[in-house]
């Protein structure tokens, strides 16, 4: 009986020692000896952000325990929550945090927390060359054209290494939290492609739903797509209605008064507008300001006598229908409303209006 008692009790010793180690997590954090004050773990769950521990830093040292039913993304920072210190693929495994150059460092046995630090790897290679080429660019303004192909060759290269990572490792959990990261940015192609590549697995997290929904709401603007109708106040008054409005080619162009690359579109836009409106071209273009004055006052400088459109609300409700994140934004449409391209411009705008307007005389 004692050997049977002794037997389970050594069992049972064995299985607490392995939950310990095996089911719990554990950060230590060893930075600079002056460093002092008080650190938060902050957890980005399905309902939100959620604080989830709570740590005081002493000459440097800190730590934080707990248990996670799941691997979850988990964010260092400062009391009042800015900025992020530190991102973390938090799941049951041993982290530490040291002090870079720049930046803490978080090693991990955690093989969620290698997988991030292959991506961020990627993003800091990427921000290290922007910040080069952006000085490069305040030093001689002439190289900024040529500094801005280069950065785009660049940044093509560093999302397709991305999309390598993501097929990679198509069943993580961190690849899809990567996808949606970055889906605010990104036209439905590629978004589409980044989320075909993700395992059901991925695909069925909180952040896979994420990618799924954006996407979902990406098909109404997509191209093929009927575009979204709109009326809004008229620069000039009344009122415009999008699917009312008669042209063969129209263009719906994204702007505002703050927004050198756009006046510089304008530009373009005027010439077009001059050479192709009597074959059937029509612009309506929809201001993302909220300031009238500046709106008027931006439109008489830069000759655009075109359609102009705003709601002045911030964020422009149209803008959001049209999920426009970034400007200038361009949606071409034929004379049906159909979107048949987007963001185009210069010459390749001017091509593209060129071969629909001569479908239309065929």
């Amino acid at each position: 009986m004692k050997k049977i008692l002794f037997t389970v009790s050594l069992l049972l010793g064995c299985l607490f020692t392995s939950m310990a180690q095996g089911d719990s997590y554990k950060i230590e954090g060893r930075l600079a000896n002056t460093v002092n004050g008080k650190l938060l773990l902050i957890a980005d769950t399905e309902n939100g952000m959620i604080d989830i521990g709570e740590a005081t830093v002493t000459n440097g040292i800190f730590e934080f325990t707990g248990r996670m039913p799941e691997m979850t993304v988990v964010y260092l920072t400062p009391v009042k929550k800015t900025p992020v210190l530190a991102t973390i693929m938090l799941e049951n495994a041993h982290y530490t945090i040291t002090l870079g150059t720049n930046e803490m460092i978080v090693e991990s046995d955690s093989e969620a927390q290698k997988i991030w630090k292959e991506f961020d790897d990627l993003n800091k290679c990427l921000l290290r060359t922007q910040q080069q080429m952006d000085a490069q660019a305040r030093q001689n303004i002439s190289l900024q054209p040529k500094l801005q192909q280069e950065f785009s060759k660049i940044e093509n290269k560093v999302l397709a290494d991305e999309l390598a990572l993501i097929k990679k490792y198509s069943d993580s959990y961190v690849s899809a939290y990567v996808v949606a990261g970055k889906m605010l940015g990104m036209d439905d192609t590629k978004l589409t492609a980044r989320y075909e590549a993700l395992g059901e697995k991925a695909k069925a997290s909180f952040y896979g739903k994420r990618v799924a929904t954006k996407l979902a709401e990406m098909q109404k603007v997509a191209v093929g797509a009927i575009a979204p109708n709109f009326s809004a106040p008229l620069a000039d008054g009344g009122v415009l209605a999008l699917h009312e409005t008669k042209g063969k080619v129209k263009i719906v162009d994204f702007w505002a008064s703050w927004c050198q690359p756009c006046r510089q579109e304008n530009v373009n836009l005027l010439k077009l507008y001059k050479r192709y409106r009597p074959r059937g071209l029509e612009i309506i273009s929809v201001s993302l300001d909220d300031n009238k004055q500046a709106w008027l006052t931006a439109i008489g400088q830069d000759g655009s006598d075109w359609k102009n459109v705003s709601d002045l609300k911030q964020p422009s409700a149209i803008a959001t229908e049209y999920l426009v994140t970034t400007i200038p934004r361009t949606f071409i449409l034929d004379e049906e409303n159909r979107i048949v391209a987007k963001n185009l411009r210069g010459k390749e705008l001017e091509k593209f209006i060129v071969e629909m307007l001569k479908k239309k005389k065929e």
